[in-house]
């Protein structure tokens, strides 16, 4: 069985030389090469690698996750040239595993940060094994994104390890900083037993990106515990290696080598669950990054284990865990200091008790954090998350307050990185353990001069209120006067205006009469009244239909309007009757030329919705004072009217002057015309 295996791996490795040697030639002309191995896929230009060109590979899976992206399954490969990375559908799970023997067909893709492979088809062909030499790798190396997908070996001291349902993380300090190496998770292995043990893993490499395709960090894909070898385990108890003082961390030693876990031994002066954790030995303290969600007493002794780290310049433990001690303690005494004091550093990580003025809340903090002052010294002291302050204080601004928490000391890094060596320390902040660490000594009283102020200020605001109150309500009347008065103008216009084509109706048309009517007689001038009626428009309305004859008369209106003068008036009066006033003639003859004008306008062809519509008035003419000297509007219209009907009987299309019974029988123009017995009429043709 194993001489059968070695067999295969030789021959994917032959083929996989041959592929790298030359690609595959086009079926025909214009067609793109067949992409043959992994390294000539992963080295393509992005834009070339866009172009969805064919891929067909045969290599050996070296990872497989299907759980790792919700977007597609990962999956690397390696053949003779290197590895790349083929990205297929979540689902269905495929039957393969590290070290199965595959054949991908797909397309390039230009991938999250290198060239990928695109591929629906990936199908198993045999069983080979990993790749038996790995290149030794540095972080350094790996960051450079030259080993990006390739098999390599980081070796390392595994910090902690985070397991989720279908994978496992291990966080690895390797030469140069830390890495995380990926695997899929196996049930029943222990990986808590990896952390503080030095290792040596194989797997392959990527990258962690940004959005702009760029290399922010790398992490490994490892298949199983396998392809990890310890180089120095951890010990079996991490608690059972000697403890440390806490001044004993980062001294001065000639051989440090890797630094592992240390175990250090404190009363418990902090606990904040899965996030701090503060202690104090005999001579200092100490705050640490822990993950551990169990609570602890304030005041029991624990043992902590954890990695050294400088954390801004200070001594402190990341990966801390930790458990309680058997040795009785007690809480230490909380020393009472002044921030000044504070400051200095001496007391950094150690139990304090200050008196401050609370001046105020910091909304902008992450965590719940109230300011104070004391000397002259601004200082925040910081709550715990799961204490809500809510909107406001529960304690009066100005209250005189006692606080007692663990010292924080913060370091001026600038002064520090510009001085010989030695830390300076810059601002203080307390790290409170419950909302019962402020304890109230003296409230403020209320009428202060900050009140004083607020109580002017809310004075001065109820002034302006009331200006700008006062400002509205009348801007609000002269609207609504605005408003009602065009609301009024809009009613009078529609009192007087005809609704289809906006003429002056009846009413506006008698006013305007009465007073051309006056002006008439008082300045002994001429006025004239034309009656204009359209000429079998019930036809053509029957004809076209309601809306094209409302169209019609809308434009004969317009045409009217243009046959006149401005200071004329145009009514609609009727159905398809018109009146026309005309004040301030000069002499009557101006009337019959308007009406002549008006009647030779209006028989121009209309078109009307695509329809070509031809129509016709008929005009009675009745002028001030030939037809009387005493009359009123009614007996004008009544004149007209019956001069217009006598046009309708002439034959329409035409206009008829009415003259007074004393006025010679006679036409203009050379027509005859015909009188009715009780109104003698002259005639005029258009």
């Amino acid at each position: 069985m194993r001489i059968r295996r070695m067999f295969v791996l030789l021959v994917v490795l032959a083929v996989g030389c041959l592929a790298a040697g030359a690609q595959l030639k086009p079926a025909s002309r214009g067609t793109p090469p067949i992409m043959a191995t992994a390294r000539g896929v992963h080295n393509l230009p992005s834009e070339d690698a866009a172009r969805d060109l064919p891929v067909h590979l045969r290599a050996v899976v070296t990872y497989y996750d299907p759980y790792i992206d919700v977007r597609h399954g990962a999956i690397f490969v390696h053949d003779a040239s290197g590895g790349v990375f083929v990205s297929v559908p979540a689902r269905p799970i495929l039957p393969i595993k590290p070290g199965t023997l595959v054949d991908i067909i797909g397309v390039t893709n230009a991938g999250d940060y290198a060239p990928v492979v695109s591929s629906n088809q990936v199908r198993p062909i045999g069983q080979s094994s990993l790749p038996a030499n790995a290149s030794k790798a540095s972080l350094t190396q790996l960051l450079t994104g030259g080993l990006d997908c390739q098999w390599v070996e980081v070796e390392g001291r595994v910090r902690s390890t985070h397991a989720t349902a279908h994978n496992v993380v291990l966080e690895v300090a390797a030469d140069g900083g830390m890495l995380t190496a990926v695997t899929v998770r196996q049930e029943g292995v222990d990986y808590d037993s990896l952390v503080d043990s030095l290792i040596r893993i194989d797997g392959n490499a990527a990258p962690l990106f940004n959005q702009r395709r760029q290399m922010v960090g790398v992490h490994l894909f490892f298949p199983a515990l396998r392809q990890v070898t310890v180089v120095q385990p951890a010990p079996r108890d991490p608690f059972a290696v000697p403890a440390v003082p806490v001044t004993q961390l980062f001294r001065f030693s000639p051989d440090p080598g890797l630094l592992r876990r240390v175990h250090v031994q404190g009363t418990v002066t902090l606990d904040w669950p899965g996030r701090v954790l503060c202690i104090q030995d005999v001579k200092a303290g100490i705050c640490m990054q822990t993950s551990q969600e169990a609570s602890v007493a304030v005041g029991s002794f624990v043992d902590v284990v954890g990695f050294p780290v400088v954390n801004f310049f200070k001594p402190s433990l990341e990966d801390a865990i930790f458990r309680a001690a058997h040795n009785p303690a007690a809480l230490p005494t909380p020393v009472a200091i002044t921030p000044g004091q504070a400051v200095k550093g001496d007391l950094d990580g150690k139990l304090v008790q200050i008196d401050a003025e609370l001046i105020g809340r910091d909304v902008a903090a992450a965590d719940p954090t109230i300011m104070l002052r004391a000397g002259g010294v601004l200082f925040p002291a910081i709550l715990p998350r799961n204490v809500a302050l809510g909107a406001a204080l529960p304690w009066k601004e100005g209250s005189l307050v006692r606080i007692r928490g663990v010292s924080n000391v913060q370091v001026d890094s600038l002064s520090t990185n510009l001085s010989e060596g030695a830390v300076r320390p810059e601002s203080v902040q307390i790290l409170l353990r419950t909302i019962d660490d402020i304890s109230v000594l003296q409230a403020p009283t209320w009428w202060t001069s900050e009140h004083t102020l607020e109580s002017f200020f809310v004075v001065g605001l109820l002034v302006l209120a009331s200006f700008a109150w006062i400002v509205v309500l009348r801007h609000r009347v002269s609207l609504q006067t605005r408003a009602l008065r065009g609301s009024e103008e809009r009613l009078r216009h529609l009192s007087e205006h005809d609704a289809l084509t906006g003429l002056p109706n009846r009413i506006l048309l008698n006013d305007r009469c009465q007073t051309s009517l006056k002006r008439a007689v008082r300045f002994q001038s001429c006025l004239g009244l034309l009656m204009v009626d359209a000429d079998e428009f019930k036809i053509i309305n029957d004809a076209l239909g309601h809306q094209a004859g409302d169209k019609l008369l809308c434009e004969l209106a317009e045409r009217l309007c243009r046959c006149v003068r401005e200071t004329d008036t145009v009514a609609r009066i009727g159905g398809d009757e018109f009146i026309v006033l005309l004040p301030d003639l000069r002499i009557p003859a101006e009337a019959e030329s308007i009406a002549a004008k008006i009647v030779a306008s209006v028989a121009r062809p209309y078109a009307i919705d695509h329809t070509q519509a031809v129509i016709t008035v008929s005009v009675g003419v009745v002028t001030y004072p030939e037809a009387g000297s005493d009359l009123d509007t009614y007996t004008l219209m009544h004149y007209a009217d019956e001069a217009m009907y006598a046009a309708k009987e002439k034959g329409k299309n035409s206009f008829q002057v009415y003259r007074p019974k004393s006025a010679p029988v006679g036409g203009n123009g050379g027509n005859s015309m015909l009188y009715p017995p009780h109104i003698p009429l002259a005639t005029g043709g258009a």
